[in-house]
């Protein structure tokens, strides 16, 4: 047995990782390796080179396979075809009874929904959308005093409406909300008053009205967005809205052709990816991989994807697939190969969030995501996945969310021995104090003109005087015991 099958590592990744010449496990993957496996929430920092792309692909790549193996041997299948998500499935329209937050009830005929958590927003869709073209029309009515805020979300947005750039919303204050700025529009709204709202696909524009009461344009959906689907949504705080999608008699009718979105072209509705199977069989989605990898750039995702490939390479059945998904390809075949089945997507931010945002890529299986050394300088918020054991046989229904961090550190130049790099950054704060130390550092780059290096002046080292040209000090022994 391998050091690898120790930690639980498949016979057949062990080999293959044998095969490239890794014996023992690094630091960080003999720490991290278990703790994924084990279905944990695991945040890596460690030297570049020090094994974390092998740490996060060697477990990802079994629980993948793993899960394909169980859906294709059939296990936690539904023992009826009655049970789990079918409302979601139903030609009727409804605030979803899955697609929602913790603290926000649906009620059973799916048209009320309440929030009584007086401190946070919690937010829901609707089980449909619409998508493509012709304008669409639903209402919402306040039915207990609080916070509200309604209007439409892409499958794509936050359930807290208009607080990204994937949902539009319109607020009891009297704000329009989108990606986090609030800006003044129409009026309050509260107990009584029945909001009315307008999405124009034809136009790509969103507009509401307050008791009949047209409001105006409040959005323009932008260009990214034009092939998404729209779905109702609301976020509430210590509130209730009842909606109406059209198939009882609209308070306030709307004109200028808008039409109830329950009675939108059946060519134009989305359903909902969000169904609620999870608690018994999951229906595989081609379009919708198990894993996405998310790196910083095009030669990171390039890399992380040959790791997969070599990893893989003796696993036979199931077979995983995998799809590299970067700037500079055509987005056609990447859309194509999608369509196809997809199981784990390596990739870089931009073009990952253009196939979400249109609908090409779905999240409806998403169980796992790593992201590696991306969003460098911002703020950024990480959100915990849930995923939903399908085992119907056991008498619980099991929750456990997992995300994987890894960021990159700077390496100390023992550690960079025998790696080479395209460019190399040297900071010697004090000069070097062991043998050929300073050799190695300046010998990492593949191109002389790629280095750069930062002295910390003192009376060793620094600039000369007089002269342009920096030095410092290197260790060299004739003999070295």
């Amino acid at each position: 047995m391998t050091a690898f099958e120790e930690m639980g590592v498949l016979p057949e990744i062990a080999q293959a990782v044998e095969e490239i010449d890794w014996n023992l496990p690094t630091d960080v993957q003999s720490e991290a390796i278990p703790l994924i496996l084990g279905g944990g929430d695991v945040l890596m920092a460690a030297e570049t080179g020090s094994g974390k792309t092998g740490a996060f692909c060697l477990p990802i790549l079994q629980i993948v396979w793993e899960t394909l193996a169980d859906q294709q041997s059939g296990k936690g299948k539904k023992a009826d075809k009655g049970g789990g998500g079918g409302a979601q499935q139903s030609n009727k329209w409804r605030m979803s009874y899955f697609d929602r937050g913790n603290a926000l009830a649906v009620s059973p005929d799916g048209k009320t929904c309440q929030s009584r958590e007086p401190k946070e927003w919690h937010g829901c869709r609707a089980t449909k959308g619409v998508q493509g073209q012709g304008k669409y029309y639903y209402e919402a009515k306040v039915t207990d005093e609080g916070l509200c805020r309604v209007g439409w979300s892409t499958p794509a947005a936050s359930l807290d409406l208009g607080t990204d750039k994937q949902g539009f919303g319109f607020g009891g204050t009297g704000k329009k909300s989108f990606g986090k700025q609030f800006d003044s529009y129409g009026e309050p709204f509260g107990m009584h008053d029945v909001v009315g709202c307008f999405l124009n696909l034809d136009d790509r524009s969103i507009k509401f009205a307050k008791n009949g009461v047209d409001f105006g344009e409040a959005f323009k959906i932008p260009d990214n967005l034009r092939k998404s689907a729209f779905f109702p949504a609301v976020v509430l705080k210590n509130a209730e809205m009842e909606f109406n999608f059209g198939e009882t008699t609209f308070r306030y009718p709307p004109e200028n052709g808008y039409v109830a979105v329950c009675s939108a072209p059946k060519e134009c509705v989305v359903n909902n990816s969000i169904t609620g199977e999870s608690s018994g069989s999951v229906k595989p989605v081609k379009n919708a991989p198990q894993a996405i990898i998310i790196e910083p750039s095009r030669e990171l995702a390039e890399q992380t994807l040959k790791c997969i490939q070599n990893f893989k390479k003796h696993i036979k059945d199931p077979k995983v697939r995998e799809l590299l998904i970067i700037g500079g390809v055509a987005a056609k075949e990447q859309i194509m190969e999608l369509q196809s089945g997809i199981d784990i997507v390596v990739g870089t931010p931009g073009r990952l969030e253009d196939l979400i945002s249109t609908g090409q890529l779905s999240l409806s299986q998403f169980g796992r995501q790593i992201v590696s050394e991306c969003n460098r300088g911002d703020v950024v918020f990480l959100p915990r996945i849930k995923l939903t054991n399908s085992d119907v046989n056991l008498p619980f229904v099991l929750n456990c969310r997992q995300f994987l961090l890894i960021p990159a550190y700077t390496m100390t130049i023992n550690k960079s021995h025998v790696q080479t790099f395209d460019h190399v950054g040297i900071s010697v704060d004090v000069p070097v104090f062991s043998h050929g130390q300073l050799y190695v550092a300046l010998s990492r780059s593949r191109i002389p003109n790629h280095i750069k290096i930062y002295t910390k002046t003192c009376e060793v080292q620094g600039k000369l005087l007089n002269n342009e040209k920096y030095f410092t000090r290197s260790v060299v022994y004739q003999e070295v015991f």
